[in-house]
């Protein structure tokens, strides 16, 4: 299911259990927005809302016996992607047993970054009881059609061809279009966003910067990868938007390798991979520097490094170490 799917189950009522997982993190806070302001009574989300980041056996099955107070429904969002290392068979029984009663008195929704394993008991039943919602990165036309939504937001208008100037500059990732656009707007003195207010602010382009560290790593140069990453980071990017964008383009060369060995033609190849024409030769070529066992290390140091970063280890550090890693 995505995000468009569930936003039509959501409009006609709720599930006992949701799964979101995958790389677009402003859709999943969407989604998790949209459904706590409709299960949660206006005024009652301090006593109706639980958040547990750190799962164990007993918050979980406090927060699932735990009644809806002055609400219909309580909502339970569960933000750790090891919770299945974490909690014993029983509590996995509790919330399988939950889920498959249809009770929606607490809603409970899984967040993870990674893939799911869909074949686990847990997850079969919310995918036949609730809905597992995969939040995949946009393709380049829908990211520009928010792009110029971000911009309406704050009182301006923008032409189609400057919010496409916006995209391929930043890439796709939805949280650093709307980042990039509160800079702009901010700079822009007319009711119109220019393409000068854009190049103006948008003074290095993340995605190319992010395409020629990768070009680098595939050659092998570890000082050009160095350079270009300390050049992105004074530029104050910031060190999980970097390692999203370098993880999502491993992760579009493992899928144009094995796409390129059906011999597809280049039209299929920008369809399949979600990424503007322009683009194409630019990946073909990129894909060429990499084996494939390459390319399924590196994203898996990429996953490495994120959890690092996401334990409050030294972002610079840890990017840093990643590249060296990466280009030996």
């Amino acid at each position: 299911m995505n995000y468009k799917e569930f936003l039509e189950i959501t409009n006609k009522g709720f599930l006992p259990a949701y799964v979101f997982y995958g790389e677009e993190r402003f859709l999943i806070d969407e989604a998790i927005k949209k459904l706590k302001n409709k299960l949660i009574a206006e005024g009652t989300e301090i006593m109706n809302y639980t958040i547990i980041e750190d799962a164990n056996d007993k918050n979980i099955i406090d927060s699932l016996e735990t009644l809806p107070f002055m609400s219909e429904h309580r909502f339970v969002l569960i933000k750790d992607d090891d919770i299945l290392k974490k909690v014993n068979d029983n509590t996995v029984d509790a919330i399988i047993k939950r889920i498959e009663s249809g009770n929606t008195d607490s809603c409970i929704a899984f967040v993870f970054k990674d893939k799911i394993d869909t074949r686990k008991r847990i997850f079969k039943a919310i995918s036949k009881h609730g809905a597992i919602v995969n939040f995949e990165h946009l393709k380049f036309d829908e990211a520009v059609n928010y792009a110029g939504f971000f911009v309406r937001t704050y009182g301006k208008v923008i032409k189609k061809p400057v919010a496409e100037y916006i995209v391929k500059s930043v890439g796709v990732d939805l949280y650093t279009i709307l980042n990039e656009i509160k800079k702009i707007v901010s700079y822009s003195d007319g009711k119109e966003v220019l393409i000068d207010d854009v190049k103006d602010v948008v003074s290095a382009s993340t995605a190319e910067n992010v395409f020629k560290l990768v070009n680098a790593i595939g050659l092998r140069q570890e000082k050009a990868a160095i350079y270009i990453l300390n050049k992105m980071i004074l530029n104050e990017e910031n060190p999980i938007g970097i390692l999203s964008m370098i993880a999502r383009q491993f992760r579009i060369l493992i899928k144009a390798k094995h796409l390129l060995m059906k011999k597809i033609d280049k039209k299929k190849l920008q369809q399949d991979l979600g990424i503007p024409y322009f683009l194409v030769d630019d990946i073909i070529q990129q894909s060429k520097c990499f084996k494939e066992k390459d390319l399924l290390n590196a994203y898996k140091l990429c996953v490495k490094c994120d959890r690092e970063l996401k334990s409050s280890y030294d972002g610079n550090l840890a990017l840093e170490s990643l590249i060296r890693k990466l280009c030996n």
